[in-house]
């Protein structure tokens, strides 16, 4: 009899938990941890090149047992998110499936038991740009005890109470936390504090007092050419994408006359957040100063079975010859070479026919949101003495690239598997952290960039 009451209790006990139980939190972490595991080429880099198994180990132990007790979807997709972190891959991200329509976050109230610590960050936090204002509370969440819930919001995105950021402690006593953006997409970030600011990540302020609000930029996402004054030119390029490509080509086609008519061009690739290598290939006779030029990168590919059948199907995408086609078939030939390895680095010299008559002096523009095979743009053109780049440091997404589609559909999300590493031929490491410009302008109002360039190239 007590038997069967033992039996009668547990099965109840696991009755109640399925009922409350939007996904198998575990079930999903564990494959994604699998795919990463086989073909994410920032975990072959980064834990296997780099001898981390164990540090590895101690984290996914981490975010295992938490996956145990989450309950959620909202929540595991936090996990998702904190797992990830530990890859320091600006590429290795996710997103919502089509068509699907996240809820919004819980209203989180405050709860403070007696004897609960108190943190010096809590309290009212208004967003550098003074869209918002957000209240750190004591409360118990699934990964802390502090979070962070919209005050006010002026975009009325927002409801009062609603849930923005979970702070973790660390054993240290620093913080990590999960941020919740617009899009109710979580990420995890690191957590820097000052007396009067809060900081999240690298580029998400908060500040204990209103701030006077500048306007950062007001140049328009579209692709443009102008000229600025008699001497010199102005291009605008948003974006390096290889649907893209064909338009960038005929602008510079198009004013190719007017290019090498004055003196100086300013490249304006802030926002451009990448795409492919071979979208800003025109560009490249204009800009550089010697036909013979060696990529200051070097692309190795992860060959996992995963990764070679997703090449494989996918081979034709973009191609836009027969030519095309071919060196696309040719490519996959040659990692069917290379399965269950990184692709050999190979030293390539191009050639590159230059302009006759291209401009004397080329400044570059970029900021924090310019990334990817942007970076690369600022890379290879800063091998030319012509070059001087403004701004201030890129997003720091250049060490990883191509990512290959992982569907957790009882998540309702995709993660992004990066299969390629970038090598760089003199060591650098800008992943997280960016490329630094010639010219650091952080200090002045981003509208004022160009005339500030206009001026220091025409002086």
């Amino acid at each position: 009899m007590k038997y069967k009451l033992l039996l009668f209790l547990l099965t109840m006990s696991i009755s109640f938990k399925l009922i409350g139980q939007e996904c198998d939190c575990l079930k999903n972490i564990k494959l994604l941890q699998q795919k990463v595991e086989e073909n994410q080429a920032s975990y072959q880099h980064q834990v296997i090149e780099q001898k981390r198994i164990d540090d590895y180990t101690i984290h996914k132990s981490k975010i295992n047992n938490q996956a145990v007790k989450i309950l959620t979807k909202k929540d595991c997709i936090s996990l998702v998110s904190l797992y990830l972190s530990f890859f320091r891959d600006e590429h290795s991200f996710f997103f919502y499936s089509d068509n699907y329509n996240p809820p919004s976050n819980n209203i989180i109230k405050s709860k403070r038991k007696n004897g609960d610590d108190k943190i010096s960050f809590e309290g009212l936090w208004y967003f550098q740009d003074g869209s918002f204002s957000i209240k750190v509370i004591p409360t118990k969440s699934t990964f802390g005890k502090w979070v962070a819930v919209i005050d006010k919001d002026k975009s009325k995105s927002w409801k009062k109470g609603q849930l923005k950021i979970e702070f973790i402690n660390k054993p240290d006593g620093s913080f990590d936390c999960v941020y919740w953006s617009k899009n109710l997409i979580p990420k995890s970030y690191k957590v820097s504090l000052t007396d009067s600011t809060l900081i999240i990540g690298r580029n998400l302020i908060f500040h204990r007092k209103t701030q006077v609000v500048q306007n950062k930029t007001s140049n328009k996402n579209d692709l443009q050419f102008k000229q600025l004054s008699e001497q010199t030119n102005y291009l605008k390029l948003p974006s390096f994408d290889l649907s893209f490509k064909s338009e960038i080509d005929s602008l510079i086609a198009k004013n190719r006359i007017e290019i090498t008519s004055k003196k100086n061009l300013i490249i304006d690739i802030r926002n451009n957040g990448g795409g492919g290598f071979g979208a800003f290939q025109s560009i490249l006779p204009y800009v550089l100063d010697s036909n013979l030029t060696e990529t200051p990168y070097y692309g190795s590919v992860w060959v996992s079975n995963d990764n070679y059948d997703y090449y494989d199907r996918t081979k034709y995408e973009y191609t836009e010859s027969k030519q095309d086609s071919i060196n696309e078939e040719q490519f996959v030939e040659y990692l069917k070479s290379y399965l269950n390895q990184f692709t050999p680095i190979e030293k390539k010299i191009d050639t590159v026919q230059l302009e006759e008559n291209p401009p004397l002096n080329i400044a570059i523009i970029f900021n924090k949101y310019t990334a990817s095979s942007a970076e690369g743009f600022i890379l290879q053109a800063s091998t030319s003495k012509k070059v001087k780049t403004y701004g201030e440091n890129s997003k720091g997404a250049v060490m990883y690239g191509d990512w290959m589609p992982l569907h957790l559909p009882e998540l309702n999300i995709t993660v992004a598997i990066t299969t390629k590493k970038m090598i760089f031929k003199n060591k650098e490491d800008f992943e997280s952290i960016g490329i630094s410009p010639d010219i650091d302008l952080t200090i002045r109002n981003e509208n004022e960039w160009i005339e500030l360039i206009l001026k220091q190239m025409e002086r």
